[in-house]
């Protein structure tokens, strides 16, 4: 008797079209990041600027290459000593340090323009550098005032993990049951089922681990864990917009299953800022 067709390889081959990933590499990248990330908040804090540090800089010189083969440059030099400057300000100054880095950015970036005699689009080279300075390390640099804040291993691990559960969430739902398009003119892939299963396992981090402070009740670390959420699905989402505009699938190739730093921690970018904001001043 004729056995009816079989659907797992078509939903095998919807879940890669979905995606477009490498799950097992993705995967093996994703807890290798996490190792590090958990690493360097136990070591003291240098250890977590340095590989913050680290990664800007690598996104940074991903970036500088795609953008110049499309014809867009930026000034790299200027986002690699910008990266410095402005992580090792916070590192000891705090938000001071973070303010006076931004400013460095700017300036650097117009002062390279200056110097550069086969100058071009000198105001879309500039804006182009110091938006994604500003982007990238000036978003990044919350996690050291994270670091430096009170309770920074249970701030810090609430954020990170918050974001993280999230996006994790976020796929498996909507690519089970995801049945309405979020936003398909940005993001195709992305479903309202997949928010809401996203934000639930986000909130449910917050509860799970903001406590851990001594100070914070179960909701508080719920509603932050959730505002977490939203921010890094909305982070997603603008790096999502940006790759659209430039008609490219990768903003780099640095890391298998993922490919380039900033399409792994886009989220992260504004989670980062609202998770700072919202406990520093959320009682």
């Amino acid at each position: 008797m004729e056995q009816p067709p079989s659907t797992t390889p078509h939903v095998t081959s919807d879940v890669t079209q979905r995606k477009g990933r490498d799950l097992v590499a993705a995967t093996a990248v994703g807890v290798a990041l996490a190792g590090l990330l958990a690493t360097a908040l136990v070591l003291p804090p240098w250890a977590l600027t340095v590989l913050v540090g680290l990664l800007l800089i690598a996104a940074h010189v991903e970036l500088g290459s795609v953008l110049g083969g499309l014809d867009r440059p930026v000034h790299t030099d200027v986002l690699v000593a910008a990266t410095v400057v402005l992580l090792t300000a916070t590192h000891l100054a705090g938000a001071g340090g973070q303010a006076a880095g931004l400013a460095a950015l700017t300036v650097l970036a117009l002062l390279r323009s200056l110097a550069d005699r086969a100058r071009r689009d000198v105001l879309g080279t500039v804006a182009r550098t110091v938006l994604l300075g500003a982007w990238l390390g000036g978003l990044a640099s919350f996690a050291l005032l994270l670091r430096a804040g009170d309770a920074p291993i249970v701030a810090l691990s609430m954020v990170l993990g918050a974001a993280a559960a999230g996006d994790i969430a976020a796929y498996f739902v909507g690519s089970r049951i995801g049945r309405r398009p979020l936003a398909p003119t940005v993001s195709p892939n992305k479903t309202w089922e997949g928010v809401v299963g996203g934000l639930v396992a986000a909130a449910a981090v917050g509860a799970a681990v903001l406590p851990l402070d001594g100070s914070s009740s179960v909701l508080r670390g719920a509603s932050i864990g959730i505002a977490v959420g939203v921010a890094a699905l909305l982070g997603d989402l603008v790096a999502s917009m940006v790759k659209r505009d430039l008609g490219v699938k990768d903003l780099g190739r640095l890391l298998p299953g993922h490919g380039g730093v900033l399409d792994r921690v886009d989220g992260l970018l504004l989670a980062l800022p609202v998770g700072h904001a919202l406990l520093t001043s959320l009682p």
